[in-house]
């Protein structure tokens, strides 16, 4: 094994269990999973302490009806350990960012906090908060407009996402919309799991969309002839695969190989689709982490931000445990 990526899933593991031993009362299993990957990928020191500290500080500072209450207010403390200096500081920022979206029309709930995080991530110096904030509304209603039934709250953060773009919002859902046809023509089934890779897949601003649509439906074949067992909502994490520029075979046994590791793991046995997406998402990290200033990362006519496909995944996989988390009051 790659040693980078044996120190990854050793670390994850690691982290898993002292989240684990201290938690497992606290919140459910693919929280504690989620949180370990954020530390894994974003390379940061695990303190179980400042994680405890945080969350508590989140808990005590959050309106009483707020799902930062809840399981959520761990997966937003590793988020704003792993990325800010200032954690608390970051904290208060965010409040503000999300009564500042609500106020905008988003409805208030798990998802608004999670785009508050990716709004905070990603702010640029040359566009105000409101001109994304409008953008990112305008897009939603774009992505109602094509799938009103498949669109939810949990687009929000990916909404948030695009509104980077420079592109008028018009020629976005267009062009979102060509990857999401397109791939339902092939080995992609239609459905909000197809709707967050077509988002994803839009982040890479690349001209050449045919390359990197037959190159997710030749990924996709891969993993199954693998043996692995696809499903749905392990399509955003071939969106991820797809912008690195080469065969990726040694990869794919990897991801087979951690993913059997994971199952055959007591505390993993009954998260095996969790399972692939984890092992999917730390081999591919690694492997985006050492080609990051090689030309080999991207295709020619590809223009995108690495850290924004990361973040998008995060958000999506966030966005998904959220959905069957948030409302236990904890």
């Amino acid at each position: 094994m790659n040693s980078h990526i044996h120190e990854s899933v050793e670390n994850y593991l690691e982290i898993y269990h002292e989240l684990y031993r201290e938690l497992k009362w606290k919140t459910n299993n693919q929280i504690l999973m989620m949180i370990s990957l954020l530390y894994t990928i974003n390379e940061k020191k695990f303190v179980l302490s400042d994680l405890i500290d945080l969350s508590e500080y989140i808990r005590k500072n959050a309106s009483i009806f707020s799902t930062l209450r809840s399981h959520q207010r761990f997966t937003t403390a590793a988020s704003l350990i792993t990325k800010f200096d200032e954690p608390k500081k970051a904290f208060n920022e965010l409040i503000e960012l999300h009564d500042l979206l609500v106020s905008s029309g988003l409805k208030k709930g798990p998802y608004t906090i999670i785009s508050a995080l990716a709004l905070m991530t990603t702010r640029q110096h040359d566009i105000s908060l409101e001109e994304r904030i409008d953008k990112a509304l305008a897009i939603y209603k774009g992505m109602k407009g094509y799938h009103f039934f498949l669109t939810s709250q949990g687009d929000y953060p990916l909404a948030i996402l695009l509104s980077k773009s420079e592109l008028p919002t018009e020629v976005l859902m267009e062009e979102i919309e060509f990857y999401y046809s397109n791939l339902s023509q092939l080995d992609f089934k239609k459905g909000n799991d197809l709707q967050f890779l077509s988002h994803i897949l839009m982040l890479t601003n690349t001209e050449n969309k045919l390359l990197i649509i037959n190159r997710c439906n030749r990924l996709l074949e891969q993993l199954i002839n693998e043996d692995l067992k696809i499903r749905k909502m392990h399509y955003p994490q071939i969106g991820l695969m797809s912008i690195v520029d080469r065969e990726l075979d040694e990869e794919i046994t990897l991801i087979n190989e951690i993913s059997n590791r994971f199952n055959n793991t007591k505390e993993f046995k009954s998260s095996k689709d969790m399972n692939l997406t984890m092992a999917t998402l730390l081999v591919i990290s690694s492997v985006i982490k050492n080609l990051y200033d090689d030309i080999t990362i991207i295709e020619t006519g590809i223009s995108t931000s690495i850290e924004a496909l990361v973040q998008a995944q995060n958000a999506a996989l966030i966005s998904s445990i959220t959905a069957t988390s948030a409302a236990t009051i904890g």
